[in-house]
């Protein structure tokens, strides 16, 4: 394969050349180059080089540093400009100047006009395509990208925190409607502590050319709420404002937020409808609280903080009958129990879960949230239409949450759709790439391309699984998919190795426990048959 970008092209037989003069470089540096190149739609970790370019051997950080900079200094870049390798401090480097195939390079002059007129409309059909069609990869080309750093917790009282984190997510979650906007999720924004970046951070972190902050004082029953728009390029505040409401006020505060940034960033917005009207979640303050912690609750999984959620999810729809979004968080708890088999009578919290979802939408018929938590519950029922129709729909209503994608994207993984699953992974990561949730999302990416029968990519995903994994859990799962992809490459010998980490972490894991677990699941059964059939040629017990 040959690439061309900017004046050069590079050809592995050939090396790097700029038009017809070859580009020194050393091998290293220049498999380094072509291993960025290739996977140039995502960051690469430092892992991923050592284990490309050096076999996983033990290296200095110096040594990949000269690496970079020998490449950099071929292409007349450098660290300052970044105009073709872009470094994500603690994260990894990516490839950023635009690629086209070398190999299929068009000599224009020798085409007939006729033939002029066809490639011209088959490329205008081709860009209409990927800007009309939802889910396809390169949806968010051309939108302007913004992330919601944490907002500053002013206040001293009791449970401050929560609400300054609450007022940052619901804001993220507004602005996550406009369809127009690429908005960085709350989840990966909350993974870098309070008050951890700065805008020009977050600019680098995650690749967005806007950033909105602000701060929020509660003093009795009033709130005061600052927040500013800032240009990165630029350095200047588009947009600021300072509000001084009655507490009840918080949500008119929020879309009045929201409002002026969609508006600052896309003025066609309020044209084409970004005035309607926003729902009041809920009119009373108690109930509001409870659901900040329930949904705090909610996103730890342990079987005691989904219990607990579901128990402050109740007393907040006690409160107030008509909270859509309480009734949801609810049922997704409710849910996760049953999931994971943290119920003593999982038929009636099935019943219960999916009341509460259908309860939601009743209330609310534009909430995500509500249309979300349906799906995932009929998806454990193994009701594939109305499961996937749903999460669509969810998404939809909000195509910037990550976490609705990477339940869509499992979803259709589980009923054995894994190319429309594959870019609905991609783009969750992409949206939130310190999403707490991201060893879920590498963990489905791996599998979800283990059944497409791309193991090297599904490899890939496996080592990102493995840079992030959190727990023995996610340890094993990384171990598993490692072992699984390097059996169906004939590398049988370090998938056995792969099968003895794996058991090292859970000495229990046998193909007969997983066989009955799977038993109880309603996923595509040709899923579990792929899955248990390489796990058994990589040597795992019977």
């Amino acid at each position: 394969m040959a690439y061309r970008f900017g004046e050069f092209t590079l050809d592995r037989s050939a090396g790097l050349r700029a038009g017809n003069a070859p580009v020194a470089l050393e091998p290293q540096a220049l498999r380094l180059l072509e291993f960025l190149i290739e996977h140039r739609a995502r960051v690469v970790t430092k892992q991923d080089l050592i284990e490309e370019i050096w076999q996983g051997r033990a290296i200095t950080d110096a040594a990949l540093a000269t690496r970079i900079r020998a490449v950099r200094r071929a292409l007349g870049d450098d660290a300052a400009q970044q105009a073709y390798i872009r470094t994500y401090p603690k994260r990894g480097f990516q490839f950023v100047a635009p690629v086209r195939d070398a190999n299929s390079a068009i000599r224009l002059p020798r085409l007939k006009a006729v033939a002029l007129v066809a490639v011209f409309a088959l490329a205008l059909f081709g860009a209409w395509f990927v800007l009309r069609v939802p889910g396809v990869d390169g949806s968010t080309v051309g939108r302007p990208s913004v992330a919601v750093l944490r907002f500053d917790n002013l206040g001293e009282g009791a449970g401050d925190r929560s609400f300054a984190d609450g007022l940052t997510e619901d804001l993220t979650a507004h602005l996550s409607r406009y369809k127009e906007l690429f908005v960085i999720s709350a989840g990966t924004v909350f993974a870098y502590g309070d008050g951890a970046l700065r805008p020009l951070d977050a600019s680098r972190e995650f690749g967005v050319s806007y950033v909105a902050r602000g701060s929020v004082r509660r003093d009795g029953g009033r709130i005061r709420v600052t927040s500013e728009l800032i240009e990165i390029a630029t350095g200047h505040t588009l947009w600021a404002e300072r509000y001084d409401r009655a507490l009840t006020d918080i949500f008119a505060v929020q879309d009045d937020i929201s409002r002026s940034i969609a508006g600052t960033l896309v003025p066609q917005i309020l044209k084409d409808g970004g005035q309607r009207a926003t729902r009041v979640p809920t009119a009373d303050m108690g109930a509001w609280e409870l659901y900040l912690e329930a949904r705090l609750r909610q996103g730890r999984y342990s079987r005691a903080d989904q219990s607990e959620a579901v128990r402050l999810a109740r007393r907040a729809v006690a409160k107030d009958p008509g909270f859509a979004a309480a009734h949801s968080l609810m049922a997704r708890a409710l849910g996760t129990l049953f999931f994971f088999g943290w119920t003593e009578e999982p038929g009636d919290t099935m019943a219960e879960a999916r009341a509460a979802a259908r309860r939601a939408i009743a209330l609310d018929d534009s909430d995500p949230q509500a249309y979300a938590a349906l799906g995932y519950i009929q998806r454990f029922a193994g009701q594939a239409e109305p499961a996937i129709a749903n999460l669509e729909r969810a998404v939809a209503l909000n195509p910037n949450d990550a976490r609705i994608r990477l339940e869509l994207a499992h979803t259709l993984d589980w009923f054995r759709l894994q190319a429309r699953a594959l870019p609905q992974i991609e783009l969750a990561i992409r949206l939130s790439p310190r999403d707490p949730l991201i060893q879920n999302m590498y963990f489905y990416k791996g599998h979800i391309l283990f059944h497409l029968g791309r193991h090297d990519d599904a490899l890939a995903a496996a080592r990102q699984l493995g840079s992030v994994a959190s727990s023995a859990t996610w340890r094993v799962f990384h171990h598993l998919l490692r072992a699984a992809n390097l059996a169906q490459l004939d590398r049988v010998e370090n998938a056995a190795a792969a099968i003895a980490d794996a058991l090292a972490v859970n000495p229990s894991l046998s193909l007969s426990a997983m066989r009955a677990q799977f038993e109880k699941s309603r996923n595509h059964p040709e899923n579990r048959r792929a899955w248990l059939a390489a796990l058994e040629r990589a040597g795992l017990p019977q």
